[in-house]
């Protein structure tokens, strides 16, 4: 399972909840962790999640996403393509005699187009399953009840609009 740790700042009666992923287990290798604030929670992008765990607004909580639907989302933007460039190569070998030398460039051509092809399939997939399948990420634990988040909309912690 895909996990990271986010602060709940809004909760609905549906058993859904929007979060604020922190930051900075992802940025701290980053070189550039100092000026974008990425560790304070503020600075995080809002996403939905069910709110497994009943979490309140406040809660410091763990957010978790099966492995079998990140395999299945990445499998198909990964393996279509590369299976449609291979698949390429094969139809220009066989679309081209080897006796007069030129079997290499319509294999070479074929294969961009088979990765095209397959590329553009994944997209087509991909898109599909994100109407009707979206990966909603799942509240399974609370790590600390209530902790200090500033309210939705203030710039508290942020350095921007000051001068």
């Amino acid at each position: 399972m895909a996990q990271t740790i986010a602060i709940v700042v809004e909760t609905g009666d549906d058993g859904q909840a929007m979060v604020v992923a922190e930051k900075r287990q992802g940025c701290g290798s980053c070189g550039a962790f100092g000026q974008c604030h990425g560790g304070r929670a503020g600075q995080g992008e809002r996403s939905a999640a069910r709110n497994q765990a009943h979490a309140a607004v406040g809660d410091r909580v763990t957010l978790t996403v099966a492995t079998g639907t990140l395999l299945s989302r990445l499998a198909v933007l990964y393996l279509v393509p590369v299976g449609g460039m291979l698949a390429g190569a094969f139809m220009g070998m066989l679309t081209t005699s080897t006796e007069n030398g030129a079997g290499n460039g319509h294999s070479i051509a074929f294969s961009l187009a088979g990765f095209l092809l397959g590329f553009a399939v994944s997209v087509f997939i991909s898109r599909i399953w994100s109407s009707r399948r979206p990966v909603v990420p799942v509240i399974t634990r609370i790590i600390n009840a209530k902790s200090n988040f500033p309210a939705a909309g203030t710039t508290e912690g942020c350095s921007y609009g000051k001068h």
